[in-house]
Formats: C-alpha cells, structure tokens, sequence
C-alpha cells in the first residue's frame, strides 16, 4: 500500500474531526486520492481540477496554493468535543486520545506531496500522453502537520468554531426573516490611542471590562450623551484591547433584543467572554424591546449569563421618546418617568459622555493633528477648528477628526487652510 492509499484511508478513518470531510476542499483532496488508483485518465483530471477550483478561493498565499493553509485553518475552526474541552480548558484523556489519531491522520494527508498524488495517477497509464496531461496538474502547498498540545493551546486562547474565526459579530435577521450570528471579517480596528480627551471616561469602561475578563463581579454599562463624543468608539475600542484575552463583541440591533434568549442560549455555554453590544439605544411607547431589555437587565427568565455584559449607548438618557398623552397627564408623565429612569438605573454603571468645552476640543484637534503628522500652526490651528464647529456639527471628538481629515487633504493638496 504506498502514501497516497494510506492517506485516504487516514481520512476515512476520521472520527472527531469526520465533519471536515464535508467541508468542499476537503471533500475534493480526498476525491483526487480515491481517483489517484486506477480510475481512468478523465476521472482523475475532473478530480484534480475540481480540487484546485476550490482550494484558489480557499486559501492562497502569494499566488501559490495552499492546502497546509487551508487544513490548517479548518482545524482551528473546528466545533469538535476536543475543540470544546480545550476553549474550556478541561480535556478528558480519551478525548484527548481520539484527537491526537484525528491529528496524526489529518498530517498524513498533509504529507502527501503533489508529485506523489500524481507519480501514483501516471502509474495506472503506459501512454507519454496521458504522463504529460498529468505532469502538467498544477502544484499546491502541502507539509506542516498537526500537534494536538499545540491545537489545545490553540482552543485555549481563540475559542472553537465560528468564535476562532471571528472576535466581532453581528446578530441580525436573514433573508429568510430567521436571524442568526454572523462574524465581521473587518471590524471597525479603532484603538484607545487613537481616541482623545474623556480619559476618565474610558477607565471606567476599561475598569469594568477588565473585572469582567478576570472574573470579578462587572456591571452592565450604559454610555450615554451627546452625539459624536466617542461613546461607540469606546466599547469598540476596549474591545480591540481585550480581543487577545478571549473577549468576542456581539453587536445586537434593538429590534432583535426581544430574541435575546436565542442570543445567550447560542452563547451561554462557549467558554470565552462577549459584550453585547447596543448601540444608540431609544425606544418608543409601545415598543417590545424596551420590556425586553427590562427583564435581561433585572434577572428575569433570560437573564444574561456569566460571560456576558451588556454595554449600551445612547443618545437620550430616558430612553423611551415621550408621547403626546404623557404631556397631556401630569400624573402619567411622573409615571412613566420612573419607569423611564429605572431602566437606566438597571444597568449599574452610566457613564456620561458631553460635548467638549472649547479648550477640549482644541486639545483634542491639536493631538489628532499630532497623529497624523501635520505641520501647522497651532493657533490658525485652533482658528480653523472653532470655524468648523461653528458651521457643521458642533464641538465635539467627531467634529474634530472630521476637521483634521479635512486639514490633511489641503496640506497634501497643497491648498490653503482658511477656505471653506
């Protein structure tokens, strides 16, 4: 029995990791080693063609296909009992046992290199022609096999299946109307560096997460006030600094909260810690999704669990826009006050962000303008701002990035700074 026989035996042999055999370029590897022995000439070709089709969108490296690539990233994203055991940090031996003759199968297929798949294909013909159709099949990365201590440790630090993938998520409906996860290949990258002024504000939210990550006792959060003071950068940002910790970020619009037990029972039991986040939270009167939130908040029977936090934004410290009949009733409108402010109140912590004064926000633009690079006076610096301010949206960290954006244009147009 020579290497490529033995290597789709390996796969056939999967017990564990079996479910990889359903993934299309895994599929089509193995269909190229079954059709490697005897098949006729067109068998093969249609095999090896398909094969490569697939593994060019899967993964490739500098212009180069990559099997190794492709398997590997397979593995990380695996959802098997090990995989799980291992994000969890408790992996029982025969477990353990089972994944490692998974792993050591999974290299044998990866020791297989192109030339040996196709040397065993030319065996089964005796004409040049076939010889040279085969020779002229495309080469592709194989090498690299697999440790089982190495891919535990991977589980450990990145989670198992979609949440190895992705750290930033987004639960929304479909097309079909079902809503379901779905992970964000480019997340908004902002870093806390890059965000000016409100320092005091941050720490707080900074503080809490980090409790959260060491298994402190944390708050849900609500970051609330006026528009463009940097409270969704905030939670983005803390984000990005914890994402190595096992921190993942689930964005959750307001018309999905009534669905939040779907969201933690899909949750609930991955071992690594999430945000849900909410931004620019408001509801009107008759909204479910304010009742909703209520009872997540207050422990009712889809109460949030351990490695999860809440963290909202909004515009409105009362949430719920007031209606024409609480105006009309004095005695309603304290009412629904109340009721108003006892959602705030539920989620422990409120951290208030205002507009900057105007030393703030100079003091902002002058750092934006730091970062960047930009050689310009600081006074017809700080003259240019409070003109921007004054003609667009206001102070604020927004006003000022925009500002800068502007400013950064000009000077690599080499235009002037005192016209717009």
């Amino acid at each position: 029995m020579d290497t490529v026989q033995k290597a789709r035996l390996a796969l056939s042999s999967l017990g564990l990791y079996r479910p990889l055999l359903e993934k299309p370029v895994v599929a089509a590897f193995a269909k190229v080693l079954e059709t490697a022995h005897g098949a006729e000439l067109r068998g093969f070709l249609d095999a090896y063609g398909a094969f490569i089709s697939l593994l060019a969108p899967a993964r490739a490296t500098a212009g180069v296909l990559d099997f190794s690539g492709a398997l590997h990233t397979l593995v990380q994203q695996n959802d098997s009992l090990f995989a799980r055991q291992a994000a969890a940090g408790r992996v029982e031996e025969a477990v353990r046992a089972a994944a490692a003759r998974d792993l050591e199968a999974l290299s044998m297929a990866l020791d297989l290199s192109p030339r040996e798949i196709k040397a065993a294909a030319s065996a089964s013909f005796d004409d040049d022609d076939s010889v040279a159709f085969i020779d002229s099949l495309p080469d592709f990365i194989t090498g690299g096999s697999f440790s089982t201590e190495e891919t535990k440790q991977f589980h450990a630090t990145h989670g198992c299946g979609v949440f190895a993938s992705f750290g930033a998520f987004k639960w929304q409906r479909g097309v079909s109307g079902d809503s379901s996860l779905f992970g964000i290949s480019s997340p908004d990258p902002v870093r806390l560096a890059q965000l000016k002024g409100y320092e005091y504000e941050r720490n707080i939210v900074l503080e809490n997460t980090a409790n959260f990550l060491d298994g402190i006792s944390a708050n849900n959060m609500l970051l609330y006030g006026d528009r463009g003071t940097g409270k969704s950068s905030t939670v983005k940002a803390v984000f990005n600094e914890f994402r190595g910790r096992g921190l993942r970020i689930i964005e959750v619009s307001k018309d999905c909260i009534v669905e939040f037990a779907r969201i933690i029972e899909r949750i609930g039991s991955v071992p690594l810690k999430f945000i849900i986040f909410i931004d620019d939270l408001s509801f009107s009167d008759d909204d479910d999704n304010y009742s909703a939130l209520k009872a997540v908040l207050e422990g009712g029977v889809a109460a949030r669990p351990r490695n999860t936090v809440i963290y909202a934004t909004s515009n409105r410290r009362h949430f719920v826009k007031e209606s024409f009949s609480e105006r009309d009733s004095e005695i309603h409108a304290g009412d629904a006050m109340q009721e108003k402010l006892s959602l705030a109140d539920r989620f422990g912590i409120t951290v208030t962000f205002t507009s900057p004064d105007q030393r703030l926000y100079f003091d902002i633009v002058r750092a934006l303008a730091a970062d960047r690079g930009l050689d310009v006076d600081g006074a017809q610096l700080e003259r240019g701002a409070a003109q921007w301010a004054l003609r667009y949206n206001g102070r604020s960290p927004r006003t000022a990035t925009q500002y800068i954006d502007w400013v950064a244009g000009r000077i690599k147009k080499g235009l002037p700074l005192d016209d717009f």
